[in-house]
């Protein structure tokens, strides 16, 4: 018995039962085949059909075969996709003649078997999706800047976003190419927890508000989400992933980690099919690369068509410790809790204390939020200790100096996170 299938659904079907994995001893990888080779079947194809190609419609063939090969998924058709080409170019170069001919049998075997430059280009003609202008959405829009407006911090990012905004209504109004006009693939640069992640799903939602994405939804990724450890794979994965994206926001969190550290290493080829993308599908999609200031510099210098394309850049500053506490007292309010004062000034302190020895991996708001985390669960806890007709209204909504006293407002040089006082 051989079974046969793309290689993520049949590791699957190996993997449902033992039987079936200690039965099939033998397996045999068929990895799809290079633009050169695909070209070859293409000769031997037009060959068999009684047909050959002129130069010209060789070179156009071979052009569309590597582009083809760079943009593939899992459903690329190889030698079918070959053939497919070859039948239509046969197709076109009979057409051609009839209406070129009102006598056939006056033609030459030749003329009649040769496929010219003509022929294919009719092949590839019309591919390009047509893009709509898409109304305003005010509603959406309305809800989408209320809650980047409403972050704590960010003025400069606040200033950038709604600027683009401006623009783009501007464009849309005057009927200019907005995709032409203003950069929307963006480079975030910053240190964790400064809202990176926060900010690109709200610009998802403006862009859709907009009515420059269809979908406005957005896909999450990074190095592992794109790269393959073998061969040919790297491409496929990195494909599939811009698929994903297609009408919304392809975000790369910690995108410099595609830079190569070895020959070996694939990273280079997932950018370049993201670069491509990004001109082949222009206005279908946005890109947000996100990282590290320094890191995404030396990202940037990787491929002279980064620079080019990623000419808009937003950088997220630390938050200070005003901000980091409003920011604490906000994710309180979401579980309907907030600080009694003495409470408020410990916590106060024990943000003073995170943020005098902080470095680049420091956690701004995702700290903070792993402290409130604690918070809670200390408030829960204390108030589960009580009787039911023990505990009063206030009491369930406070946060008092027992669930924050753990948090110790004199931590070491050099060290981060929270710790029990002593």
């Amino acid at each position: 018995m051989i079974v046969a299938g793309y290689p993520e659904e049949m590791g699957f079907f190996v993997e449902s039962n033992p039987g079936i994995k200690s039965r099939f001893n033998h397996y045999y990888n068929f990895p799809d085949y290079t633009p050169t080779e695909l070209l070859e079947i293409a000769k031997y194809s037009s060959d068999k059909r009684g047909v050959k190609f002129t130069k010209e419609a060789e070179e156009t063939v071979y052009m569309k075969l590597v582009e083809a090969y760079r943009d593939r998924d899992k459903t690329f058709g190889n030698a079918r996709y070959v053939n497919s080409i070859v039948d239509e170019a046969k197709e076109n170069m009979a057409l051609r003649l009839m209406d070129e001919n009102k006598n056939l049998d006056t033609l030459d075997g030749e003329t009649l078997s040769t496929i010219t430059l003509p022929d294919v280009e009719d092949i590839f003609k019309g591919g390009k999706k047509e893009i709509y202008q898409i109304p305003v959405d005010e509603e959406l829009l309305k809800e989408a800047l209320k809650q980047l407006n409403g972050m704590v911090g960010l003025a400069n990012i606040k200033s950038e976003v709604n600027e683009l905004v401006k623009l783009v209504r501007y464009y849309k109004e005057i009927g200019k190419d907005i995709n032409r006009s203003v950069s929307l693939h963006t480079v975030f640069t910053g240190n964790p927890g400064t809202g990176k992640t926060t900010v690109a799903r709200i610009m998802s939602k403006i862009l859709r508000g907009l009515g420059v994405l269809e979908r406005g939804h957005l896909v999450e990724t990074d190095r592992e989400g794109l790269v393959a450890g073998y061969i040919g794979q790297t491409a496929t994965k990195t494909a599939e992933k811009i698929e994903d994206a297609m009408g919304g926001v392809l975000f790369i969190d910690e995108a410099y980690a595609l830079l190569p550290d070895s020959e070996r290493d694939f990273g280079h080829e997932a950018i370049e099919i993201i670069l491509k993308r990004m001109e082949d599908r222009r206005g279908e999609f946005v890109v947000i690369c996100a990282g590290y200031t320094d890191n995404m510099e030396e990202f940037l210098k990787m491929n002279p068509g980064l620079k080019s394309r990623f000419d808009r850049k937003l950088h997220f500053e630390d938050y200070n410790e005003t901000e980091l506490l409003a920011i604490a007292k906000n994710i309180l309010s979401e579980a309907e809790l907030l600080f009694d004062a003495e409470a408020e000034e410990h916590f106060g302190k024990y943000i003073t204390a995170l943020c005098s020895d902080r470095d680049k991996f420091f956690g701004n708001a995702r700290e903070i939020r792993k402290a409130i985390e604690e918070t809670v669960k200390n408030q829960n806890l204390r108030l589960a200790d009580l009787l039911k007709d023990k505990r009063t209204k206030k009491m369930i909504s406070t946060v008092t100096i027992d669930d924050v006293k753990e948090f110790s407002t004199e931590i070491k040089a050099g060290k981060q996170g929270f710790g029990f006082s002593v």
